[in-house]
């Protein structure tokens, strides 16, 4: 669209923030009607079923979380909540349509296989107080990240880097609202501090998303140089990559904008969605240690944030824009202004 041709990025030509749109093609008569019955007629009476099941639910995680905070011994109540929040959200995923989830754990080298289950044995898996990076491009990102990983979601300050943890619920609302640009400086912590308390109260991995804004999933956002102060950098802390993609035929799971609720009910109306997840095999990604801060003397340092974003590039198969999260922000300021006035 022309009114958003600034939102553009100039050197891929690519637009990030529109919710993206199936390619036009030319269908039969027969093939027209089916999918016009599809989407019109069953697809909404198939939304209704399981939007009731998705409030079912969630107040069934409001029950479990009630029971949770009635427990007195801290290392009782952590795993509760974490077990009855991750096999809620599994369900709430398979409700929604998500089936069957494309996982894979991969090595970008090149002759080189990895193998899922020796890779986990080796490395130990993804450990409390570990670090996730991933791209965002919907709240379907954190259903799966609390359904395997149980984690400490994060928001970041766009100017210092330094964080703070948020609710489940503040994790899957964030991508229908703008982002703070800042953060209160009392609430604002190194990433290190975070990870230390995850690690120390076993409270997951914590997951970063350096794009700091969610996008339509075609391209990646400029990142935020999150490991470039020595205060976000915690030498325990294993680094893990994730790429998420949501092939699409006709309504895209990934999500950037518009009304949540509408784009949930969208995805009801499918007889099923996909999503694909790529994890960078451990030997490959960037490690603390070696950064500039805790490498031993005579070896080369490792740039942290440019060894992220090469590896999250060539993992996720997305090409890089110029635009940051600051322009996610003006770009739903401008959107939600036109909607106001009916010009959407």
């Amino acid at each position: 669209m022309e009114k958003y041709s600034k939102w553009r990025d100039s050197g891929t030509g690519i637009q990030p923030f529109l919710q993206p749109v199936p390619a036009r093609t030319q269908q039969l008569g027969l093939w027209t009607a089916i999918n016009v019955v599809k989407s019109y007629v069953v697809g909404p009476l198939v939304a209704v079923v399981r939007l009731v099941a998705l409030g079912a639910t969630a107040a069934l995680a409001s029950a479990t979380t009630a029971i949770g905070a009635l427990l007195v011994v801290p290392s009782v109540r952590r795993g509760w909540t974490r077990c009855t929040q991750s096999a809620l959200a599994r369900l709430a995923l398979f409700i929604i349509g998500f089936y069957y989830i494309d996982a894979k754990t991969v090595s970008l080298q090149k002759g080189r296989r990895a193998n899922a289950k020796d890779s986990g044995k080796k490395n130990g898996g993804v450990k409390s107080g570990d670090i996730i990076v991933a791209n965002h491009a919907s709240y379907i990102d954190i259903l799966y990240l609390v359904a395997k990983y149980s984690p400490v979601f994060i928001e970041i300050d766009n100017a210092s880097t330094y964080a703070r943890p948020i609710s489940l619920w503040t994790a899957l609302t964030s991508p229908a609202r703008q982002t703070p640009a800042l953060l209160p400086a009392k609430e604002a912590r190194p990433l290190r501090e975070i990870t230390e308390d995850a690690r120390l109260r076993h409270l997951g991995p914590v997951v970063v998303f350096p794009e700091n804004a969610t996008s339509n999933g075609r391209a990646l956002l400029q990142l935020l140089p999150m490991f470039e102060d020595a205060a976000n950098l915690d030498e325990k802390s294993n680094i893990h990559i994730l790429a998420f993609k949501y092939p699409f035929q006709s309504f895209s799971p990934a999500y950037s904008v518009g009304s949540q609720m509408g784009h949930l009910f969208g995805l009801c109306c499918q007889v099923y969605n996909l999503l694909a997840v790529r994890a960078l095999e451990q030997e490959e990604t960037p490690r603390i240690k070696d950064s500039a801060v805790f490498c031993d003397a005579g070896n080369v340092a490792v740039d942290l944030d440019e060894a992220v974003k090469e590896k999250l590039l060539q993992l996720s198969r997305l090409r890089m824009t110029k635009l940051t999260a600051m322009d996610k922000r003006d770009f739903l300021a401008f959107y939600y202004k036109q909607a106001k006035k009916g010009r959407i």
